[in-house]
């Protein structure tokens, strides 16, 4: 079974890397904590948040390194881009 964080916790979606997570996985979570997931995928590969609520966020996170201004979908792996946009898809059907 795989885990779905808090905020607090390390990562919301600490196996996002290596599992394509469901919508089932993913209804516990608010419209904050999808933002807050769509974006760690970014965050995991050092991406520099100019949002100051981001940037403050992944910066209290041991893991993150901020390194780069933009994270292109070639650096993402399939299951990171699946996560992303299943993320997207429930934060516009949840914004409607």
């Amino acid at each position: 079974i795989y885990k779905v964080g808090k905020m607090g916790d390390d990562y919301i979606l600490p196996d996002a890397l290596t599992h394509v997570y469901t919508q089932k996985e993913l209804a516990g979570l608010t419209q904050e904590e999808l933002r807050l997931a769509r974006n760690e995928i970014y965050a995991r590969h050092g991406r520099i948040f100019k949002d100051e609520q981001l940037a403050e966020y992944f910066g209290s996170k041991s893991w993150y390194y901020p390194v780069t201004e933009e994270v292109l979908d070639t650096e993402l792996n399939e299951y990171e881009i699946a996560n992303r946009d299943l993320i997207v898809s429930l934060e516009n059907a949840a914004g409607e």
